[in-house]
């Protein structure tokens, strides 16, 4: 269901059943945490390779006094450095929500170069005509725009301009580099322009979901509400409920026939 890191302090042990990463050949024998995170925040080398001290977090919006950077979003890993070959991408989340995307009104506003990023261990999923693209240069047409903020459910497309169709379920990136201006974005529920682009975490989450292969959304069963884990198996595992949807009630927000959130897109339900 997700990235599953070697952590022997906890039984975590290798995937045994993707020996290399999808698309890749990262090892899964090597997967760590720290194949993503660098434990030292450093910025492309850092200031041995010539790069100016951090000030300031990249997660959150700050801007750094001159002469300094900010770190990179959540201490990701930037070539140089380990298999990553790729700058980091550029995100910032307000702080105060910093520990959740559950809330559309405060979310993780996705700037540009995640799926580059993700292209360092999975490369073939990306410029492949077979594969769904994404990517900083797969912006929306004007009809998927449309599309994602017309769409409210299975059968409604009601949501006019836009102006609240923004849903964590499905986010996208804004191309935008000014961490003022995304962390802006990152309190609006406007939805997407024909300048946006689809990239790797629009349907699938970072590092694990409840759903094969880290989809956001239970790709499986015809209609959403019917893909919950059972009450029963929810306090086997401690969960939380809902926590699969970060928190929503799909029944409850959606509907009971609410199909596949791909629909916000392509509006096929």
């Amino acid at each position: 269901m997700g990235h599953n890191v070697i952590a022997i302090d906890f039984s975590l042990t290798a995937d045994a059943t993707n020996v290399q990463a999808p698309g890749g050949t990262y090892p899964s024998s090597l997967l760590g945490c720290a194949s993503c995170h660098n434990p030292h925040g450093q910025v492309a080398g850092g200031t041995a390779n010539g790069q100016d001290p951090i000030s300031v977090s990249g997660s959150y919006g700050d801007v750094p006094p001159a002469g300094t950077i900010a770190g990179n979003y959540r201490l990701l890993g930037a070539t140089p450095y380990g298999a990553i070959t790729a700058t980091a991408p550029v995100a910032v989340i307000p702080y105060a929500t910093r520990f959740s995307d559950a809330n559309d009104a405060s979310h993780v506003a996705y700037g540009q170069g995640m799926s580059e990023w993700c292209a360092s261990c999975h490369s073939q999923y990306q410029g492949d005509p077979n594969k769904h693209p994404a990517g900083n240069l797969e912006t929306l047409s004007s009809n998927r725009a449309t599309t994602y903020n017309s769409y409210v459910a299975t059968g409604d497309f009601t949501g006019g301009t836009g102006a609240n169709a923004y849903t964590g379920l499905v986010p996208f990136e804004r191309q935008e580099t000014d961490p003022s201006v995304l962390l802006a974005a990152a309190t609006s529920t406007q939805g997407p322009t024909t300048s946006d682009n689809v990239m790797c975490l629009t349907c699938h989450r970072a590092h694990a979901s409840a759903f094969d292969n880290i989809t956001r959304w239970n790709m499986e069963d015809e209609f959403l509400a019917d893909g919950y884990p059972s009450a029963a198996n929810l306090v086997a595992m401690g969960a939380v409920a809902n926590a699969d949807y970060l928190g929503r009630d799909i029944a409850a927000d959606f509907g009971d026939y609410q199909r596949s959130l791909c629909n916000k897109c392509h509006a096929k339900d």
